[in-house]
């Protein structure tokens, strides 16, 4: 009996050095938390309109970074049966990417007028498409990231959202919901590519520099622009700005 309370502590020692190891390791995850709570509790605002779907790319980001820790760390979580595999998640996040990018090329297809703006955002679509099919012949998608696909595609959304802008009459509308997820999008951007080919090319200066936190920093900033949307932006703005799906 005098046993039990002290197996019960240690098991309790253990959980709560492994959570705050966790909040350590990935703190991030709750800007992705607290985004799609707000995206959530907002959603009355734009959920007839272009955007509708957005809390579903927060969600899947939040739960494929949830399960590349599992894996990474849990070898129960495994993706492979062989171990020496056990730890690799990349495959995850090659699959995150190309839903990710292909939900962004869409989203602003749609949300541009110009037709000419259409076909380029047309033709960076499969330029980045094709820039993860052929990067799949020189590196294996389930070992590695896919950097230089990522690379391209991160460039070409620059692209998009810059033609955005480029074709609103009106860009700068702060209670337009489009405009502060392009804006969070533009500054993460703008740096994480080349944060990771730097990780790539050159391990040590990305651990020199702390790069993997540079690279937090910017992920927590575009989702607190993505919040300040979700909280800022009114119904009427947003639901003129970007439209119905069936308009």
């Amino acid at each position: 009996m005098v046993g039990r309370p002290q197996l019960w502590i240690s098991k309790s020692t253990i959980m709560l050095r492994d959570f705050l190891d966790f909040f350590y390791q990935n703190y991030f995850l709750f800007a992705y938390a607290i985004t799609l709570v707000i995206s959530l509790y907002n959603y009355r605002k734009y959920f007839d309109t272009r955007l509708k779907y957005l809390p579903v790319i927060i969600a899947y980001t939040f739960f494929n970074e949830l399960l590349g820790y599992m894996i990474r760390y849990y070898p129960n979580f495994s993706l492979f049966e062989d171990l020496k595999q056990s730890p690799n998640n990349e495959i995850i996040y090659n699959i995150y990417d190309v839903v990710f990018f292909s939900f962004f090329y869409c989203l602003y297809w749609k949300l541009i007028v110009n037709l000419v703006y259409k076909k380029w955002i047309c033709s960076m679509a499969i330029l980045s498409l094709c820039a993860y099919v052929v990067s799949c012949f020189f590196q294996n998608p389930i070992m590695k990231f896919l950097y230089y696909a990522y690379a391209i595609a991160s460039w070409g959304l620059i692209f998009c959202i810059i033609l955005y802008f480029k074709d609103k009459k009106h860009p700068l509308q702060t209670y337009n919901l489009a405009f502060w997820v392009s804006l969070g999008l533009l500054v993460f951007f703008s740096v994480a590519p080349y944060l990771l080919l730097v990780g790539y090319l050159d391990y040590p200066t990305w651990v020199k520099y702390n790069f993997r936190i540079v690279l937090h920093v910017f992920i927590i900033l575009m989702y607190t622009l993505f919040s300040i949307g979700f909280v800022r932006s009114t119904k009427k703005v947003t639901a003129a700005a970007s439209p119905s799906l069936d308009s």
